[in-house]
């Protein structure tokens, strides 16, 4: 029997409450899904250049406005690099991960419909990737992508628009208070075989597209919580809460699991990037020491590239919401005591 849910009010941000009392408002919903349909529509017809910088320059507004990102942005990157930067350069990486941020957004909307024409305009896909052994291995089996908010997770999807052999993929979103708005994102992020499918219900999805030979596509740098099934596992020398879905689907479907990121080079455009399979080589053991041998080297994955740039991580992520201890330690002001067992 899974362990009992924690009061709901305990872990809801204000804005969490807030959206949620806007949502009884009708009116107001019909109102924010007709703005974002608008939008939509004007930021698909603006000029590249004149959305990328619009995108620059909301992103360097909200990374100002935005207090409570901005305190858990400080409190991660201090724990990240220390005294190793100073403050200024701490803020610029905030300032410049606000705007990665904004421009994976302003993108999704920006290349409605996504074609194959439109993503090969932005993003740089080495052709030996069509016969590269891990898309031989996804379109023979199936699998799982794993990313995080790094670069432009909204693009790395494309694959599939571009590869039309490409394995059929359902993608793990995000869900906010506003099922309208939901619905709007959900189209968005939807193209051909690739299918966009949220957090609630979520997992049932993903894990039976890969039982039908499919591909599973996950954000996996969020702090999941024991409740909901989160698993500690190290990540920049702290131990943080991570979804153990992967490492699950894997195991018990026989298939690999890639790291994918779509990152930024010169010029705005992006490159695709395809990991090893992370599932080389695990020790022999049982299902609970390979998960979190699994998702130690995911993790380690995703903290080369921080470390490299960390200018494209999403800072404001509340990363180490959980910890195992007690005492607060190395961990940030925001993060709770989430211990293994209640």
């Amino acid at each position: 029997m899974p362990p009992p849910a924690p009061p709901p009010s305990s872990r809801r941000s204000r804005w969490m409450r807030a959206t949620q009392r806007l949502r009884r408002w009708a009116p107001l919903e019909r109102l924010a899904v007709h703005a974002a349909v608008g939008a939509i529509h004007v930021i698909a017809a603006l000029p590249a250049r004149w959305v990328l910088t619009a995108a620059d320059a909301l992103g360097s507004l909200l990374s100002v406005l935005d207090r409570r990102g901005l305190r858990a942005a400080r409190a991660n990157l201090n724990i990240v690099f220390g005294d190793t930067k100073t403050t200024l350069e701490k803020l610029r990486i905030h300032r410049r991960s606000y705007r990665h941020t904004v421009r994976a957004l302003f993108l999704l909307l920006h290349l409605q419909p996504l074609t194959p024409k439109r993503f090969g305009r932005w993003v740089e896909v080495d052709p030996a990737m069509r016969d590269a052994w891990q898309t031989r291995l996804l379109r023979e089996r199936g699998g799982v992508l794993v990313s995080g908010h790094i670069g432009n997770w909204e693009l790395m999807l494309g694959l599939r628009v571009l590869f039309q052999d490409f394995p059929p993929t359902v993608f793990l979103a995000e869900q906010i208070p506003h099922g309208a708005i939901n619905d709007v994102l959900k189209r968005l992020r939807s193209h051909g075989d690739v299918v966009a499918a949220f957090r609630k219900g979520g997992a049932r999805a993903v894990i039976a597209a890969v039982a039908a030979g499919g591909t599973a596509a996950l954000l996996v740098d969020r702090n999941v919580r024991r409740q909901l099934g989160g698993v500690f596992a190290p990540f920049m020398g702290l131990e943080a809460r991570t979804s153990p879905l992967p490492a699950w689907i894997a195991l018990r479907h026989h298939v690999p699991v890639f790291p994918i990121f779509c990152l930024p080079t010169d010029g705005g455009r992006y490159r695709l990037w395809l990991g090893p399979d992370l599932t080389t080589d695990l020790p022999e053991g049982d299902e609970v020491a390979r998960t979190r041998e699994l998702l130690t080297r995911m993790n380690a994955v995703f903290e080369d590239i921080i470390r490299a740039r960390p200018e494209l991580w999403n800072w404001t992520l509340k990363r180490w919401k959980s910890r195992p201890t007690v005492e607060l330690g190395r961990y940030p002001a925001y993060s709770l005591h989430d211990p293994d067992r209640a």
